[in-house]
């Protein structure tokens, strides 16, 4: 069972921040792949939110955030007191424009993709390789 003093102080803190990210590292820092993915989406969304660096704690706010929302890995991003999901949540919510009616905001124009070769005739021509032939 999570501690109960620091279960206490993570519902504080999320129903105390519309928007707040439980990650590994800060924001200026991730010390993940996914804390870093989650961050750039909301960096794009333009909102502010609050962070929480997981790592001092990590086995104890595994313990507690898996108590509160049945979720144990992180990021873990909550909106209005409500666990929204991880960074592939975050990234498919981001994609379809639910994650900036979660959190009031207009969408963001999407970059872009760049169209993608269709088969090997699609792709530009290369130069076959140089061979250099050694001295004497």
């Amino acid at each position: 069972m999570a501690d109960q003093e620091l279960t206490e102080r993570v519902q504080e803190l999320i129903s105390e921040n519309p928007v707040l990210l439980f990650m590994k590292g800060t924001p200026s820092a991730p010390r993940c792949g996914f804390s870093m993915r989650t961050v750039q989406v909301l960096d794009q969304m333009g909102v502010e939110y609050g962070a929480i660096d997981v790592l001092p704690a990590l086995q104890p706010l595994r313990e507690v955030t898996t108590e509160i929302s049945d979720w144990e890995t992180f990021p873990q991003l909550y909106v209005n007191g409500e666990l929204l999901g991880g960074a592939d949540i975050v990234e498919e919510m981001f994609s379809s424009g639910d994650l900036a009616k979660a959190l009031g905001v207009e969408q963001p124009e999407l970059p872009e993709k760049p169209e993608q070769p269709q088969s090997a005739q699609d792709l530009p021509a290369q130069s076959p390789p140089l061979k250099i032939e050694g001295s004497g």
